[in-house]
């Protein structure tokens, strides 16, 4: 076999700079840039090249990615933190970096893609410079911790000047030709980092079918140095049968459309072994159009390839779903967990917007969003195939867009329980507020159940409310709701039997809970017995919660809310319920402090107005006694004068007799005066059972002097409790009234009225006109009528007799009888023979 044709130093490295150059003119700015990046890939053996672009200044914006290779940009998420680091500090400093960066921590989705990769990777980045200026950085992510070597800098450092010079206009001629030759003189470092790199270079001769490689292409291609020369047939015979349609498709595409080759296949070394290579190449024409040449380059790329395998690996069994569109919105990546919430088996070239779950409309409108704006977008959805929430992340991608899909029904269960606790939290917190302050404001018991028969009960579904205190071991009912008034009148001054839930709650000082009536008989059976044979137990009450009142030094008490039905009592409202205890005992303390405090004023009130209204009286009485003193000693002094001025002219007996009824009269109110002065010590006297009938017979005949008959229709047998001495004043002045004013016959009767003993005094006089029927019982009273003091009264005798029936508990009142007259009416109460 013929030697291969062999290249001097000087024109390889002319030759693989020509063919670098020659590839790379017409090639838009991101070809070029992946066309560098697969060169620095192929040279560090990495797993992806990025290229970051800021512009002339760092602080004008974060670096931007423009392109990648080898690992999609969704894969390189990563990183994402420590390679923007890193890229920013080789922009800052405008020199290279070469540090390691380890993977981040963000989505559960990346920890599981880094857990198929090194946990630690090298990142190398050299800055772009332009006019000395950093406006890019070019960098390479190697597998595991890496050492540059001073060639592979010294390649790096030229391909980034390179590249920055092409990408800044000033690599190429007008006419897009191969480069200046000047521009080859001066890239000394990048001739010698590419004959030194594994990246080599080739030439087909289209018409001849000649194919030559250059020393480091025939490496990477595992054929010795020393064969050839070689044909395009020897090339295709490398090809891995399995590759070989699509490759061969590429190339005959590039000489048709006079387009670029690009490929990546598996290559069968003359040595037996099998390696992934890539090519990159570009069709050279004639002065008539038509296609001489390709020339091109290729490199090796197993490592990267396995590395990439790997990822893909990773992504494939993640427990996230993944898939990646390209623009057209065609799948062209899923894992299993995407491919099942797809719902198809083979979803690969389909179109997601075909698919059924690519018929939402909030998922289509936010990848839309997402791939116009080039920002990552989020949002959470209820997935249609299996009715559960994801939350999906849209991230944007040169090629297309990727979406992550994370389960979240379970998160959004926990949250939503978390915001209802919170929100139940926050509304029994206001409730308990507002429930203190309407405590606060309860100032007498009955105002306190009504406030936890309005406030606590229907929250709870309790029916019915007992406030008991306990003294000197002895039940009392402090208000109730919904207790049948029978079952508290029985509870009152009762002493319960022990043990009970009443003494179990005040010895333990903490609520009793009592889900049920059998739970009840079980527990308190003894107590339950004891409520059945006081006629206590309300049969219609289910369950009971019995919260302890208790205030040191005053008393002792439970709050009884009972239910209709059997209640559970679950752990929230007994905690409720047990702060509530502390609440009503401080509820109860301020009502009985306030009906004490009422009270003690109401009395000192009642007190006062009787003290203004007695002393309102004495005064009254002093003045009008006074008067009715005056008037009799005025007469007997007149009388006396006269006489003493003329002595011859008095007549001795006509002065003593009317001196004698000047005495009398005197007499008289001197008498009934001291009556009102004892009355109130008489009140104090011992009460006995009076026969009124037996009274009245006795009295009535004692009255020789009465001008009139007096008729008596008495029933036997009515007794009171009464001074018989006050009772007979009464009846001796209600006599003495009848007797001054009748004109023929006084009457006297005695009956049962009710629980009353009804005794009536009535004369067939002139009566008493009905605005005056009250008058004539104050002192001293005066009627311009024919019943007037004129007949001999002292103006007291009815005021004592009203005054004596108001200190028994009685009445004393005038009516007109049915034919004429006044009729006076006593009414006492019966003696309670009980």
């Amino acid at each position: 076999m013929a030697r291969n044709e062999t290249w001097g130093a000087d024109s390889e490295e002319n030759q693989r700079l020509r063919t670098l150059a020659l590839t790379s003119v017409g090639l838009g700015e991101i070809e070029v840039l992946k066309y560098a990046l697969d060169q620095a890939v192929a040279e560090l053996h990495g797993l992806s090249g990025m290229v970051h672009w800021s512009g002339a200044r760092v602080d004008r914006g974060g670096p931007r990615l423009l392109v990648a290779s080898g690992l999609p940009p969704a894969q390189l998420q990563t990183w994402g933190e420590a390679i923007r680091d890193v890229v920013v500090r080789a922009l800052r400093d405008g020199a290279p970096v070469c540090t390691s960066v380890a993977p981040g921590a963000g989505r559960e989705s990346a920890k599981e893609t880094a857990a198929a990769i090194p946990p630690t990777a090298t990142l190398t980045a050299v800055p772009l410079r332009v006019r000395d200026a950093p406006v890019g950085v070019l960098s390479v992510l190697s597998c595991g911790p890496a050492k540059l070597t001073g060639r592979q800098r010294a390649f790096l450092r030229s391909l980034a000047d390179w590249l920055a010079q092409r990408l800044a206009g000033s690599g190429t001629d007008s006419d897009g030709g191969y480069p200046r030759r000047q521009d080859l003189s001066t890239g000394s470092h990048l001739r010698q980092a590419l004959k030194a790199t594994r990246i080599g270079s080739w030439d087909w001769n289209i018409l001849t079918g000649e194919l030559r490689w250059d020393e480091a292409g025939l490496t990477v291609m595992g054929i010795d140095v020393d064969s050839g020369p070689h044909t395009i047939d020897y090339w295709v015979n490398l090809i891995h049968p399995d590759d070989y349609p699509r490759v061969m498709t590429a190339t005959e595409e590039a000489v048709r459309t006079r387009g670029l080759f690009e490929a990546e296949y598996r290559a069968r070394r003359p040595d037996g072994t099998t390696g992934w290579v890539q090519e990159r190449g570009r069709v050279v024409l004639d002065a008539a159009g038509e296609p001489t040449h390709m020339i091109g380059t290729v490199w090796d790329t197993t490592e990267s390839r396995i590395a990439r395998e790997s990822v893909s690996r990773a992504l494939r069994y993640m427990s996230d779903a993944f898939l990646a569109v390209d623009r057209d919105w065609r799948i062209t990546f899923v894992n299993l967990d995407a491919e099942r919430l797809l719902g198809v088996t083979d979803p690969y070239g389909q179109v997601l917007w075909d698919l059924p779950t690519g018929k939402s409309p909030d998922l289509r409108a936010a990848c839309h969003r997402a791939a116009a704006g080039r920002e990552p977008a989020t949002l959470d959805m209820r997935w249609p195939t299996d009715g559960r929430w994801y939350r999906v992340r849209l991230v944007p991608v040169p090629d297309g867009l990727t979406l992550y899909l994370a389960d979240v029904t379970d998160k959004r269960l926990r949250d939503a329980e978390r915001e209802a606790a919170e929100q139940a939290a926050a509304e029994r917190t206001a409730w308990v507020q507002e429930l203190t302050r309407a405590l606060g404001d309860a100032v007498t018991a009955r105002d306190l159940v009504r406030v936890i028969a309005e406030r606590v009960l229907p929250p709870f579904g309790a029916a019915g409310l007992i406030m008991l205190t306990v003294d000197h071991g002895r039940l009392h009912v402090a208000g109730a709701f919904n207790h049948a008034a029978d079952i508290l009148d029985r509870l009152e001054d009762q002493v319960p039997v022990e043990p009970s839930p009443l003494s179990d709650a005040l010895r333990s000082r903490a609520p009793v809970f009592i889900t049920s009536r059998a739970e009840h008989h079980k527990r308190y059976p003894n107590f339950a017995r004891w409520m059945a044979r006081r006629s206590v137990d309300d049969s219609e009450k289910n369950a009971w919660a019995i919260l302890p009142l208790l205030v040191p030094g005053q008393y002792r008490g439970c709050c009884v809310i009972s239910f209709d039905q059997p209640h559970r009592f679950p752990g929230e409202e007994r905690t409720l319920l047990t702060a509530l205890s502390g609440l009503i005992s401080q509820a109860l303390v301020r009502a009985r402090l306030y009906e004490v405090e009422h009270t003690r004023v109401q009395e000192l009130q009642h007190l006062q107005a009787g003290l203004r209204e007695s002393l309102e009286r004495q005064r009254c009485f002093t003045a009008d006694a006074s008067h009715e003193l005056r008037t009799p000693l005025a007469g007997l002094r007149a009388q006396l004068e006269e006489a003493q001025l003329h002595p011859e002219e008095t007549d001795l007996g006509d002065l003593l007799e009317h001196t004698l009824g000047d005495v009398d009269r005197l007499q008289a109110i001197t008498t009934d005066l001291l009556q009102l002065a004892r009355q109130g010590a008489d009140q104090a006297a011992a009460l006995e059972n009076v026969d009124l009938a037996r009274l009245i017979e006795t009295e009535v005949p004692r009255r020789a002097h009465d001008l009139h008959p007096m008729r008596l229709r008495l029933e036997p047998g009515v007794v009171v409790d009464a001074v018989p001495g006050q009772i007979g004043r009464i009846l001796t002045n209600l006599l003495d009234n009848a007797q001054r004013h009748a004109v023929r016959r006084v009457e006297v009767g005695l009956r049962r009225s009710g629980d009353s003993a009804e005794l009536t005094v009535t004369d067939d006089g002139p009566g008493v006109p009905a605005s005056e029927r009250e008058n004539i019982f104050q002192r001293f009273a005066r009627l311009d009528t024919a019943r007037s003091r004129d007949t001999g009264g002292t103006g007291l005798g009815l005021a004592i007799a009203r005054d004596i029936a108001h200190s028994h508990h009685g009445t004393l009142h005038v009516e007109a009888p049915p034919t004429r007259g006044a009729r006076f009416i006593l009414r006492l109460p019966l003696t309670n023979q009980g």
